[in-house]
């Protein structure tokens, strides 16, 4: 399975193949899960839904506002109904990692987990009716790919796309720069993230440029990631009921690490958005011209 579009197959065929290929691994995460292992199973199956998301914000203009929001909706609401087992999944393992690296005994935050546990539970007593519903709107979606209006679809299409990602992300940068709130990071956050998958399913336009832009938005995306799940778990906690103690602890390993992420995203964005808008859709357009596959569909 190959998340980007490939050169001797028409545009339309492609987005067509990689959506399907998403779906068909999100279904295929879902099905198997076993017991205790649903929140891996829940993790996959978002990421999956986030790359079909980001092929659906790269084909937005294209199969026009009704059927991206009627698709769109439904994906979010699927990751959201999983949300709670992701998150609950995510703050275990950075209650240990947080707990590793300050050299505290494993029982030192022991209410924490124990309470994080019980969520994981919880969770997975949830996650039959959850893949039942999840399920059928994966389905659904399959069964509508071949009616998105792609026929006249053109590479030009993508790039103009892509160079809108990268203008949203540049200006939530400078939002986070002028005000860093957790709200800006986290929108700033979702948009890197477009950016990173939508250069990842362009990258047979330029493989060696496009490598060095996927690669700085994958980085960038994991720092402003690790910051989203420590932002949550400092919420989480100050909304919990385990020993004050765990949480005052916690609470000062928590924003020592997030000023470490803010200081990292903030040089790392201000290297990434360095370039303006108009320049990047202007070379992608070059890379474009150059691209076996301008081809369209049969």
């Amino acid at each position: 399975m190959s998340y980007r579009l490939k050169t001797g197959e028409g545009l339309a065929a492609g987005i067509r193949r990689i959506a399907r290929e998403q779906l068909e691994s999100a279904l295929g995460e879902i099905a198997a899960a076993t017991a205790g292992k649903e929140a891996a199973a829940v993790h996959e199956t978002r990421k999956d839904i986030k790359k079909i998301r980001a092929l659906l914000r790269l084909i937005r203009r294209k199969i026009g506002p009704e059927i991206f929001r009627e698709e769109n909706d439904r994906l979010r609401e699927v990751a959201r109904g999983f949300s709670g087992s992701r998150d609950a999944r995510v703050q275990l393992q950075l209650l240990e990692k947080l707990g590793a690296e300050a050299e505290q005994s494993k029982t030192a935050f022991a209410e924490t987990a124990a309470a994080l546990q019980k969520e994981l539970a919880i969770h997975a007593d949830c996650f039959g009716p959850q893949r039942q519903t999840a399920e059928m709107t994966l389905r659904w979606i399959g069964d509508r790919l071949e009616g998105w209006p792609l026929g006249d679809l053109e590479i030009e299409d993508l790039c103009g796309a892509l160079r809108f990602s990268y203008k949203r992300g540049r200006r939530c940068f400078k939002c986070v720069g002028a005000e860093t709130t957790p709200e800006n990071f986290h929108s700033w956050r979702k948009r890197v993230k477009d950016i990173w998958y939508q250069s990842r399913l362009l990258q047979s336009l330029n493989p060696a440029v496009m490598s060095e832009i996927i690669k700085d938005a994958r980085t960038l995306g994991q720092q402003l990631g690790d910051l989203h799940d420590l932002g949550f778990f400092r919420m989480r906690l100050a909304a919990g009921a385990e020993r004050e103690e765990e949480r005052a602890v916690l609470g000062g390993l928590i924003s020592r690490h997030e000023r470490e992420r803010e200081e990292i995203a903030l040089d790392l964005g201000a290297r990434f958005f360095a370039e303006k808008p108009g320049a990047l859709e202007r070379r992608l357009l070059r890379y474009a011209r150059e691209w076996p596959a301008r081809v369209r569909p049969a």
